[in-house]
């Protein structure tokens, strides 16, 4: 065995309890699938309850992205001093309570509060669970372990459609959120259970009793212990990981993928509050809208793994610039048509597709090409800088809906955005196997 695990876990093949924490991880992550959909069902109804404007609305919105900034900004620093396994735990509680609160708001400003509380929890989740994947799977199975990982935010938004279908009408809206309380209950409660401490935190950091924990999880995945721990990376002890992303060997490599991250969330956000209300105004009911997010969760499952399956082969940033620019032109599509409700369905589902393709493609990128000393904090400023742009799009799209420019325009304003993360991913194209283009950074 490779005297450090980590190369040892990178090499061999992937054992069963890797498989049971990816799939742990992808039911965590369904909550900011469930979070986001389950906002945009309720809102036409506490909307109407409190008689709030679409620019209200777009600020609720945005008020759960800015949470979601602030979270990502900060995962990668608490990851480092408190491990990903307790970020995680952390971040898990913060959501499970902000769920139990919105349903008993009673205005909404309170909502308000509680969706920044809520986006910041799962603004550390989508980078410490991001991280933790990548550091258990294997260099063969990463991309796909990861593209399985982001299944879980579409099976969230499924039952999110699902649960808001079944209760908005006979429970009324608050319901929707006692359902996401118990749910991530249960996902808290297995987190504690079953997940373990990420290996390449324990070898960095190397905290107290680091030896036996590491040893412990070589022993699950029948690999041999070590007699003692690896050598400290050097550049760790002495390293700031946030000034290291603008260094000389990687800052062009993270403003590209800042830029990129920030103007798909700005789209892609957009899309997640704003489609359910723009299927209402265009003649589907509240429930069955609900439910078309069931059908736009199986589609974009595919999306998910499709991008996971064959990045490796195409490259991830160019698979990621083709899944953009289908992106745009579903977006002029689905905004300029005026069809009926099978028609409107089967054009969001084709518009899910592209955009979680292009959501997986982002982090399969940044994961791919940041070397593994920058990868938490590396992902953690992409997640970081999309959710800044997850705060802009939903206020702009309730600006422009709100102002009567119409949802062609709209959605053509949206479209010419989503061109510029396509141009980004170019720079950063490569052939499979080829090292990361704009880094010159040893792993």
């Amino acid at each position: 065995m490779p005297a450090n695990p980590l190369d040892a876990i990178a090499v061999t093949p992937m054992r069963l309890r890797q498989y049971v924490i990816v799939a742990l991880c992808c039911l965590i992550n369904v909550t900011e699938g469930y979070d986001m959909m389950s906002a945009a069902y309720t809102a036409p109804l506490f909307s109407a309850e409190w008689a709030v404007p679409k620019a209200t609305l777009g600020l609720l919105f945005s008020m759960g992205s800015l949470g979601l900034a602030l979270g990502a900004f900060v995962a990668a620093p608490l990851g480092e001093r408190l491990g990903r396994r307790g970020v995680t735990l952390i971040a898990l509680v913060a959501i499970t309570i902000a769920h139990g609160l919105s349903s008993i708001a009673a205005s909404i400003e309170v909502l308000m509060a509680l969706r920044f509380l809520m986006g910041a929890g799962l603004g550390i989740l989508v980078v410490s669970l991001n991280v933790l994947v990548s550091e258990f799977a294997n260099n063969q199975r990463r991309n796909l372990m990861l593209s399985m990982l982001h299944t879980g935010f579409t099976i969230g938004m499924m039952i999110g459609g699902a649960v808001a279908g079944f209760l908005l009408v006979p429970y009324g809206w608050r319901s929707v959120y006692v359902f996401g309380m118990g749910m991530n209950a249960v996902l808290l409660l297995a987190l504690a259970l079953f997940m373990w401490e990420s290996p390449a935190y324990l070898v960095s950091a190397q905290p107290r009793g680091a030896l036996a924990r590491i040893n412990r999880i070589l022993a699950g995945l029948g690999l041999d212990p070590l007699v003692e721990l690896p050598p400290r990376p050097e550049r760790a002890r002495k390293e700031n990981g946030a000034v290291a992303l603008l260094a000389k060997d990687a800052w062009r490599l993270s403003v590209l993928m800042w830029l990129a991250s920030f103007i798909y969330a700005l789209v892609g956000y957009f899309l997640l509050n704003w489609k359910p209300t723009v299927l209402v105004e265009a003649g589907l009911t509240p429930t069955q809208a609900s439910f078309s997010g069931v059908l736009q969760g199986i589609v974009g499952a595919t999306g998910h793994l499709t991008v996971g399956a064959f990045s490796r082969r195409v490259g991830e940033a160019r698979m990621t610039a083709i899944f953009f620019i289908l992106m745009g032109a579903m977006l002029v599509l689905f905004g300029s048509v005026h069809a009926g409700v099978p028609v409107m369905i089967a054009m969001a589902c084709v518009l899910t597709y592209f955009t979680v393709g292009a959501y997986t493609g982002v982090f399969l990128t940044a994961i791919a090409l940041y070397p593994q000393r920058l990868r938490n904090f590396g992902v953690g400023f992409v997640v970081g800088f999309g959710r800044a742009g997850a705060v802009v799009g939903p206020l702009i799209g309730g600006l422009l809906l709100g102002a009567d420019v119409g949802r062609a325009a709209t959605f053509a304003f949206f479209a010419a955005m989503s061109a510029i993360p396509a141009v980004a991913m170019l720079p950063l194209s490569r052939k499979p196997g080829q090292p990361a283009p704009l880094t010159t950074a040893p792993t």
